[in-house]
């Protein structure tokens, strides 16, 4: 078993999740900061940062972009993306729990579901407070979670993902088993790496996540030193959440 994001998950990572849309949701997170921050924006604090791929499109916006993650090897990637792009970001390899350079940030954000990879309340919390650490008064916070009631409703499956890049096959299947009493779903996922017919790479890896429900969401950001200001589905956040909407946007703010 692989540890999380290790090599060969790492390498394929980008391939696996081309179409999402890194664009739309960077034109969202520009719509939250015109709408919800109360200072203008310039710096970006993007704490999970992975391969970059909000990052740098971020940074070719014209912000000035900061991406921390723990994976070394994600941010390998996120560097080689970022000197082929010729676009500048700072990238630095630190938990997200511990993470401090001692700067305060006008946005900061965490996507992707990063926040559900904090399993305990302390760890959640823990992460809440990089960002006020962090956060210029006036600042917003964005992030996407798993939404409970929808994980709950439609619990997770069984999912393949097969792509083709040339003569390399990449293979994908992920299951999911859920653990309602802690709000967690352990994901496996298995690849395979395959040129022609032959398999060049196979990893596994296993990831739990965290899923979390409105009012315990107000208690962890208030412990983290943040209020959330707006709360709707993702990516169409002026849409109220429902047990059909697996993933949800908060903004909050730090609180005064």
């Amino acid at each position: 078993m692989s540890p999380v994001f290790g090599k060969e998950y790492s390498d394929s990572y980008d391939s696996l999740y081309e179409e999402k849309d890194y664009d739309g949701e960077c034109t969202l997170i520009e719509q939250i900061i015109r709408d919800y921050s109360n200072i203008p924006v310039h710096s970006i604090l993007d704490l999970g940062c992975g391969t970059g791929n909000h990052s740098l499109r971020l940074a070719e916006r014209g912000y000035e972009v900061t991406g921390v993650d723990r994976s070394e090897k994600m941010l390998d990637i996120a560097r080689a993306k970022a000197d082929k792009k010729k676009v500048h970001c700072d990238f630095y390899q630190s938990d997200i729990r511990e993470f401090d350079d001692h700067k305060k940030y006008d946005a900061v954000i965490m996507m992707f579901a990063v926040l559900g990879y904090q399993l305990e309340n302390d760890d959640v919390i823990t992460a809440l407070k990089t960002v006020s650490k962090h956060l210029k008064p006036g600042g917003v916070f964005i992030c996407d979670i798993w939404y409970g009631p929808a994980v709950l409703t439609q619990k997770p499956g069984e999912r393949v993902r097969i792509i083709d890049s040339g003569d390399t096959r990449t293979i994908r299947v992920s299951s999911g088993i859920l653990d309602s009493l802690h709000h967690q779903v352990m994901i496996h996922f298995h690849l395979w790496t395959l040129n022609g017919d032959r398999l060049v790479a196979e990893t596994q890896e296993d990831h739990v996540m965290r899923f979390f429900f409105p009012q315990e969401l107000s208690l962890l950001f208030k412990n983290g030193g943040l209020k959330i200001r707006k709360v709707g589905a993702f990516p169409d956040i002026e849409t109220t959440p429902s047990e059909k909407t697996w993933n949800i946007c908060t903004v909050s703010t730090v609180e005064k």
